[in-house]
């Protein structure tokens, strides 16, 4: 099974530019993914293989970025900050896979995703009123959303802890979250009273995991291309599984925000979001195929 050697894991990153997005090549192997503990959606624990390596954004999209190629800032006006280096947020399932798409073509690569906006038979929500049909083009080279499980496996870069960084909770120095992205009002003897008036903040500015990859904890929290569904892991698919494939409501965010505590921040944690859905703080990090 492979695991990364924390050890030598910068003199190990490769990188590469595409399309003004800064990669990483993650190699292939095995983790055991999600966590055993009974009547939660990240159980059973089970061994999934990524058979091919990957490149994923080495931070997740900004603001520039995102205008650059759509012509639109989703977080223009916000009370979250807005700023060419700040994290896109703002952003529907739906709306990332068009970035996708539209990055994919301003690079002459063949865009990913096949979207019909004909009604998706399989999307049972009763407030989803865009319901686009998404398939892929496998034999496409343009950018795309990760994969759940490409995303843990991103995120775990290798470890067997309960974050990227270890086991104790030293978030601070790793992500922006709800206790350290606000302004901080103290009671008179100086004991915390609230956090308030989180921003969100420049992409890179924590320290990264051991594949390079910045922000996987926090920022804002990143859509993947998965069903969601609370048993999607008895599936126990074990070779790059891409999720629940039958009636969904929901679609996979990873990775919290600067409205998570850091206690979501375990490598396990899994938030069902509908495709339209606009929360305020979901934003994404994009991948290529080897």
């Amino acid at each position: 099974m492979f695991f990364w050697d924390a050890a030598s894991a910068k003199q190990r990153i490769i990188e590469k530019s595409a399309g003004g997005v800064v990669l990483v090549h993650i190699p292939p192997g095995s983790f055991v993914m999600g966590k055993n503990s009974e009547d939660k959606d990240y159980s059973p624990q089970h061994k999934v293989t990524i058979s091919s390596g990957f490149w994923m954004g080495k931070y997740e999209i900004t603001q520039k970025q995102y205008f650059d190629v759509t012509g639109i800032n989703p977080c223009k006006g916000s009370k979250y900050g807005e700023g060419d280096n700040l994290p896109a947020y703002n952003i529907s399932w739906y709306e990332a896979l068009l970035f996708c798409n539209k990055l994919s073509r301003k690079n002459r690569l063949e865009p990913y995703y096949i979207i019909d906006k004909e009604k998706d038979k399989d999307n049972i929500s009763g407030f989803d009123g865009i319901k686009w049909s998404v398939r892929v083009n496998k034999k496409a080279n343009g950018f795309r959303l990760p994969t759940e499980a490409q995303w843990e496996y991103g995120y775990r870069a290798g470890s067997r802890t309960k974050y990227y960084w270890g086991d104790s909770n030293e978030a601070g120095q790793y992500s922006w979250h709800l206790f350290n992205s606000g302004k901080t009002t103290s009671y008179p003897d100086g004991k915390l009273r609230w956090v308030k008036n989180h921003k969100v903040r420049r992409v890179g500015s924590k320290i990264p995991n051991n594949f390079g990859l910045y922000d996987m904890n926090g920022n804002v929290s990143e859509w993947c291309f998965d069903r969601y569904n609370e048993n999607s892991y008895s599936i126990k698919e074990s070779a790059d599984p891409i999720g629940y494939q039958s009636r969904y409501i929901y679609r996979v965010v990873r990775g919290g925000s600067i409205l998570d505590s850091p206690d979501d921040f375990t490598f396990y944690k899994r938030w069902p979001l509908e495709a339209f859905e606009k929360t305020g703080l979901n934003g994404l990090r994009v991948v290529l195929p080897e």
